[in-house]
């Protein structure tokens, strides 16, 4: 017989309690202190008393969210989505946008600041509409076959009848999707627009037969799975299918490339490296621009899809690599090409290696480096700084209003 040895007793949560909110913290969650301890408090601003209900609780820290708003601040406004409480994809409906903005900017400053950066003002916002701009929705389905979003703790399905930051076309499909579609066995889907507006469902992940039944009801309605969807890079046309990685926010994305190209201010005599090119949302809004791009990228299905619109153009090449695995500078690619440009849009972890490898690259003079984590963007333009580079420009991009997340992009010049 086996013994099951006793687990200790769990402590019961804190009741209910009143809170003054002193700040914000970066991911958009109200700071209090109470009895020596941080109380992080979702749903709560800064200069507002609230009850809030503690959630997690350890020795310093306790989490939790706003109850009762006793003193609103005059940055909350309505949320405008009936399920924002619930749903995890929108973290800041509660306040209004120029708070937002606020929030987004200050946090950008204090990595910057914690690195040892000091900006000489705060950097300038890269604005988007605050709701109809979402293109592009990773979707997820209940045991019971309702769809959503997952709650802020990731392990439940919210069932959501509309959303209010998807575009008309989005919103229309997925009305279509969540009342007529067959979802049962389904765990995960994606739901994609291109600029044609032809709509593009896949499911990624559930039973082999549910998979096969869904496919069956995309056809039936028009829309495609396994076909490819276009949309515009600069002067040309790239291609993705369903469930590729495309971008959400198209009218930002296009308003940052714009302030990218006329920082970097390029003529035909510049060699342009893009690091991370993807299937070239970069590299075709700057191709025409310069006169030699070498794109590289680690996944085989990105460059396939940047080779197929080439039609020709000579003076680009795209080649598959692992970035964090080679040393770029050492790339004979890279060293026929000799740049003088480089462009960066890493993932979230950064790209603290690659950074020491171009900075081996002795032609080089400008880095336009594009973010999705201020974090370890401040953490690599520290590293570039410490090897003579000069951060000349900087701007924030509201890439997804009504959340916590916020991309930058960063102009360095050599010293």
């Amino acid at each position: 017989m086996r013994f099951r040895r006793n687990q200790p007793a769990k402590k019961p949560l804190p009741e209910p309690l009143e809170l003054d909110i002193l700040r914000f913290s970066h991911d958009g969650r109200g700071i209090a202190e109470k009895d020596g301890r941080i109380v992080m408090v979702a749903g709560a601003l800064p200069g507002e008393r609230v009850t809030a209900r503690i959630d997690k609780a350890n020795t310093k820290l306790w989490q939790g969210h706003a109850m009762t708003v006793h003193q609103p601040s005059e940055a909350r406004t309505e949320p405008h989505c009936a399920h924002f409480r619930q749903c995890g994809g929108c973290q800041l409906q509660h306040m209004t946008l120029a708070s937002q903005h606020e929030i987004k900017r200050t946090a950008v400053m204090d990595h910057f600041r914690r690195n040892g950066i000091e900006l000489p003002e705060a950097p300038a916002m890269i604005e988007s509409p605050p709701f109809a701009y979402r293109h592009r929705a990773r979707l997820h389905v209940s045991g019971k076959g309702q769809i959503g979003f997952h709650n802020a703790q990731g392990n439940q399905v919210v069932p959501v009848q509309q959303c209010p930051v998807f575009t008309e076309q989005l919103a229309a499909a997925y009305e279509q999707l969540r009342t007529a579609a067959p979802l049962k066995g389904l765990t995960q889907l994606e739901l994609v627009v291109d600029d044609s507006c032809k709509m593009g469902a896949v499911a990624v992940k559930g039973k082999p037969e549910a998979l096969e039944r869904f496919h069956r009801w995309v056809e039936q309605q028009g829309w495609v799975w396994n076909q490819p969807l276009s949309y515009a890079a600069g002067e040309k046309t790239v291609t993705a299918y369903p469930g590729d990685f495309t971008q959400v926010n198209r009218a930002a994305n296009l308003k940052m490339l714009e302030t990218g190209a006329q920082w970097l201010n390029l003529n035909t005599g510049d060699r342009l490296l893009d690091l991370f090119c993807g299937s070239g949302n970069v590299a075709y809004f700057l191709s025409h621009r310069v006169g030699s791009l070498v794109g590289l990228e680690a996944s085989e299905a990105a460059i396939r899809q940047a080779k197929a619109v080439q039609n020709g153009d000579a003076h680009c090449q795209f080649e598959v690599a692992d970035l964090f695995q080679v040393d770029v500078s050492g790339m004979t690619l890279v060293r026929d090409l000799n740049p003088n440009v480089v462009v960066l849009d890493p993932p979230r972890a950064g790209a603290e290696n690659i950074c020491r490898h171009i900075s081996k690259l002795t032609g080089l003079d400008k880095i336009l480096y594009i973010s999705c984590d201020p974090a370890t963007l401040a953490r690599d333009i520290n590293l570039l700084q410490q090897a003579d580079w000069c951060l000349s420009k900087l701007a924030l991009v509201d890439m997804f209003p009504q959340t916590k997340h916020v991309e930058t992009i960063a102009l360095l010049e050599k010293k």
